[in-house]
């Protein structure tokens, strides 16, 4: 063993100068940045970001914030492992900053006592050294860890904003815009920045001002927010981008504190052009859909784009508009379409705004006019309400159907739009019947009354109860209903079912008895508004296309949706559908063409000789801000308008019928006492050049002492009119004005009386 151990001592000395003996181990420079062995190893180190490095902090006196905690990462870009952050500022007397990185807009207690812990209470800074007395600074701070420092992240130290006001730049520039902006554009959103100084409002920052600097200056970078991001949407930076047509608030908030900055509009549009197949009238074959093309330019010339526009059909039972302007015809007939931006869903802004830039009031576009050939065979509905009974009549075939019970006397009789349905109102309860079924599908006593109106999308059922003196607004789908105070005499819903107008009597707390306008809006629910006539409205007409609506009475009024920015009495700031126009005139029914040119009104001035009114208005395609009533609500009457007598002898006016296609329209009415037989059907066609239009009057034949009431056929091909004398309906054919049939309903009073059909509904039927 001795001698083993001498050898190995020998050979270790005789080994050769430089060589080395090592093991099997990695490359100790491959742990190093450099790659050469030293320096910064992988794992070290390499950077520090702190954010926010971009946007900056802002703090008013006395605010604390955590910052955030900082990122490292080493030279490979990994992240790295950091124990501790040490944090500096740049002065500390105007922004200090704890050990764990919490900023204090001011200083932080330190040594302060009485179990008082250090870092917890952030005072005012007592000068601020560096902003010489002004009330705001800024400094930056930074994190370091293992010898590296970060970035550095600017924080403004200010007063207490108290208020922001909204300044609209273009971009790249500090020239302010006003006004609207169109789709797709962008602009620099800045503001007015306001403190409290000795009580008083102060200006603290502010744009193009020679007195204050820029709030980018003074305070940092505000962050804004658009309450409607379909109008407007903001990045990060206060880049402001339009989007759809309207008006939205922005508020802004900086330093923990926030406040409505201002409003922004995209702008409106200014035209709306619908056209089929490049022409204003076209022709749909029936079961056919077709699609209107529609261009719309707002107010700076820009084409818009996605808006969601409303298109609205004269004739919806037999040509209906659907989204995007399909129009589908379901059935012989003449129809004009219109395509309306209406709020809320097109063109909306904030109720106390409207009218600002023009947004948040409906622009209507010009019309197209279907024709769907062929004629509809109609199915025709009558009843009275001095019968329990009720009788179809099938026009195919010229034959009455079976006569139906009710379980009680109505009192009114509508039909919806799709002929489904009819709503028969009582004193007892509401009836409907079913057209398909020949049934009746429902009783329900809870909503008893006279049906006004029937809702275009079928949903919802106007009933007025005058013993209870209220309004039911009656859901179709559930029976649930809402009540208001009132009674009505008539009402009409515009096409799109958004808005309900009805004439009657208020009857609430405050105005009991007060002749009014009831209005109802799916987004703004009712209002009303109290009518100055020595003649209560008993009827009204919905103009085409519906931007507002006349009431029948003395004077005649309109009244139409209006943004009313500028209160004046009898009409307060934001009322939404005040007073538009006056005809002193006296009507007991009105009726809007379908050319949407003329109202017609027909009065018998406490006399037995009645007078037609016919009303020349224009409706404007859009709204302009101002006072309400004015012209700013779009209804323009032609004056003088025309007037004539009209030649027979009534005891009530019943109805102006207006044909759903043309122009023409029929006038029905009660016979005077000792009425002789022979009467007949007058009928009024306006001119287009503003003279007073063609009086005629179609023979009855038989014994017909008065027409009582009437309805055309949704082809427009025939009038029918139930008369007095002959207890009849007569077909008149609307292309000859001639009497060219007649069958007796063979309705009964309680009696077992023969009486005439009041109450008329009409349901078409395809021929195909």
């Amino acid at each position: 063993m001795r001698r083993l151990l001498t050898l190995v001592f020998l050979m270790c000395l005789t080994l050769p100068a430089g060589m080395v003996l090592t093991s099997c181990s990695r490359n100790p420079q491959g742990a190093y940045c450099n790659g050469e062995g030293f320096g910064l190893k992988l794992t070290d180190v390499a950077s520090i970001d702190l954010e926010p490095r971009t946007t900056g902090i802002s703090l008013a006196f006395g605010q604390t914030q955590q910052l955030a905690t900082p990122t490292a990462y080493t030279c490979k870009g990994a992240k790295a492992s950091v124990t501790n952050f040490t944090y500096g500022t740049s002065n500390n007397q105007l922004l200090d900053i704890s050990p764990q990185g919490n900023l204090c807009a001011g200083t932080w207690n330190r040594r302060t006592g009485g179990g008082i812990p250090d870092y917890t209470i952030c005072n005012y800074p007592t000068p601020a050294p560096t902003t010489n007395g002004l009330p705001y600074g800024s400094v930056t701070v930074t994190a370091t860890a293992e010898s590296v420092a970060s970035n550095t992240v600017t924080v403004w130290v200010h007063a207490q904003v108290t208020s922001v006001s909204l300044v609209l730049e273009q971009q790249g520039t500090t020239t302010p815009i006003s006004g609207c902006l169109s789709q797709t554009q962008t602009a620099q959103l800045d503001s007015q920045a306001y403190y409290s100084l000795n009580g008083t409002q102060t200006q603290l920052c502010g744009p193009n001002s020679k007195t204050v600097p820029a709030c980018s200056q003074a305070i940092g970078n505000l962050t804004y927010a658009s309450q409607n991001p379909t109008i407007a949407t903001i990045d990060e930076y206060g880049v402001i981008t339009a989007q759809q047509p309207g008006t939205t608030y922005i508020t802004a908030s900086v330093a923990g504190s926030g406040s409505s900055a201002g409003e922004f509009s995209t702008c409106p549009p200014a035209s709306i052009n619908i056209t089929l197949n490049g022409q204003t009238t076209g022709t749909v074959t029936q079961g056919v859909t077709q699609n209107l093309v529609t261009t719309v330019y707002d107010t700076k010339g820009t084409k818009l784009t996605g808006l969601s526009l409303d298109y609205q059909s004269t004739n919806p039972l037999n040509i209906s508009a659907g989204a995007g302007g399909s129009v589908t015809a379901n059935y012989a007939g003449q129809a004009d379409i219109y395509a309306v931006c209406q709020p809320t869903t097109c063109n909306t802004a904030p109720i106390d705004v409207i009218g600002l830039n023009q947004t948040g009031t409906p622009i209507t576009s010009n019309k197209v006019t279907i024709t769907t050939p062929g004629i509809a065979s109609t199915f025709l509905w009558l009843a009275s309400p001095q019968s329990q009974y009720f009788v179809p009549v099938e026009l195919l075939t010229g034959t009455l159907g079976s006569t139906v019970k009710l379980p009680y006397y109505p009192n009114s009789m509508v039909m919806d739009r799709d002929g489904n349905n009819l709503y028969f109102g009582s004193t007892h309860e509401l009836m409907i019947y079913s057209t398909t079924t020949n049934a009746i599908t429902k009783e329900d006593p809870s909503v008893q009354g006279v049906v006004l109106a029937v809702s275009p999308d079928n949903q919802q059922v106007l009933i007025s109860d005058p013993v209870r003196k209220l309004f039911y607004l009656y859901r179709v789908s559930g029976g649930k209903s809402t009540t208001f105070a009132g009674v009505g005499n008539s009402a009409y819903w515009t096409p799109d079912a958004k808005t309900l107008y009805a004439v009657g009597t208020d009857y609430s707390t405050n105005n009991a008895g007060t002749p009014t306008l009831f209005v109802y809006n799916v987004n703004t629910g009712w209002t009303t508004y109290p009518l100055n006539q020595t003649t209560p409205s008993q009827s009204l007409a919905i103009t085409v296309p519906s931007v507002g609506a006349f009431l029948s009475g003395y004077p005649t009024l309109a009244h139409a949706w209006c943004p009313n920015l500028t209160p004046s009495p009898g009409y307060p700031q934001g009322q939404a559908y005040p007073q538009a126009a006056q005809v002193n005139v006296e009507t007991d029914q009105l009726a809007a063409t379908n050319d949407g040119q003329h109202i017609l009104g027909v009065g018998l001035n406490g006399g037995s000789t009645p007078t037609l009114s016919d009303i020349n208005i224009h409706l404007s395609s859009s709204l302009v801000t101002g006072a309400c009533p004015a012209a700013e609500t779009g209804i323009t009457i032609a004056t003088p308008f025309k007037q004539a007598p009209l030649p027979f002898q009534a005891s009530a006016i019943t109805g102006v019928d207006p044909s759903p296609a043309t122009n023409l329209s029929f006038i029905t009415y009660d016979a005077i006492q000792g009425a002789a037989s022979g009467a007949s059907l007058p009928y009024y066609q306006p001119n287009a050049n503003g003279s007073l239009g063609t009086i005629g009057s179609v023979a009855l034949a038989g014994g017909a002492t008065a027409p009582l009431a009437g309805v055309f056929s949704l082809d427009n091909t025939l009038f029918f009119v139930s008369t007095s004398g002959d207890n009849a309906v007569h077909y008149i054919n609307t292309s000859t004005l001639q009497d060219t049939k007649q069958i007796t309903p063979g309705l009964v009073d309680a009696n077992g009386n023969i009486i005439p059909a009041t109450l008329l509904a009409v349901k078409p039927r395809p021929t195909t």
